[in-house]
């Protein structure tokens, strides 16, 4: 049997195959390694896996994870997972690649993550070999649910959106102006509420000021990730993430506009990494 996992800051997706067949299917918390050390990773993912996968054979496990982007960090998930499986061989990797492998599998083409943040790289069918930046919420993730809630914000606190959709906001959050920025100044974490107005944009899509975001949103990611990768518009884009996924018409008429060749619109990278390696003789 196989267990592979895409991980987040926030959740995790097992998934147990044995040949072609689905055997579970599990979430639990995220497991970004920035967040724990070693035998708190341990024993965190002994309490939310165990349970799971006792009595199952698991002779590898496939690990591709937020945080798993340096050597060391690596190491310190694959060293937590091999406390629970002694006997399988365990590969660890950063979320984006499993992302690209899921997208393309043996093909090429350029990778991109449209969730709560953004990330991209070009993928030569094996590997990574080029990945502009992704800055964080702060200085970047364009394209992203927090970038599209920011975008969202502003047109809120400057009055440029309209009066109806303003009134809305400021109604569904049960907030004020003095609130809304209270919750960005003064929190540890503002980039969840940010990435949470992405949920009132979507339900509110119908109004141009929040189609006109999403627009912006992925015109900014063009120009800041997928312009810098060399013959960009010879290539296939191919995408995953809640955002994309929800926002799929508008990504769509942006990408087209753009003249960008566009490949898969996925959810999350769980579906395809299944059917790459139930493929796996």
């Amino acid at each position: 049997m196989i267990l592979i996992a895409d991980s987040g800051s926030t959740k995790t997706q097992w998934v147990i195959i044995d040949g072609k067949d689905v055997i579970s299917d599990i979430t639990t918390k995220g497991f970004n390694p920035y967040y724990y050390k070693e035998k708190e990773l341990e024993t965190t993912l002994y309490e939310e896996l165990h349970w799971y996968v006792k009595g199952k054979n698991i002779e590898k496990v496939y690990f591709y994870g937020a945080g798993c982007s340096t050597k060391t960090n690596c190491s310190l998930v694959k060293n937590a997972l091999q406390s629970m499986f002694p006997d399988a061989d365990i590969v660890t990797g950063h979320d984006l690649y499993g992302a690209a492998l899921s997208l393309f599998g043996k093909n090429e083409g350029i990778a991109c993550i449209l969730g709560t943040g953004s990330n991209s790289c070009m993928w030569d069918g094996e590997k990574i070999t080029y990945n502009v930046p992704s800055l964080g919420y702060m200085l970047g993730d364009e394209g992203s649910g927090t970038y599209i809630g920011k975008l969202m914000l502003q047109k809120i606190l400057y009055g440029d959106a309209g009066k109806e959709l303003i009134e809305k906001f400021y109604d569904y959050y049960d907030l004020d102006f003095e609130k809304v920025l209270h919750k960005i100044y003064g929190s540890t974490a503002p980039n969840r509420f940010m990435a949470s107005i992405s949920l009132f944009v979507g339900e509110n899509i119908h109004y141009e000021d929040c189609r006109n975001v999403v627009k912006k949103a992925f015109r900014d990611f063009i120009d800041t990730q997928l312009s810098k990768y060399p013959d960009y518009k010879r290539k296939t884009v191919s995408f995953t993430g809640s955002v994309a996924y929800h926002y799929k018409d508008i990504l769509d008429e942006v990408l087209l506009e753009n003249g960008i060749n566009t490949g898969k619109v996925t959810k999350t990278p769980m579906q395809g990494l299944i059917e790459y390696y139930s493929s796996l003789k």
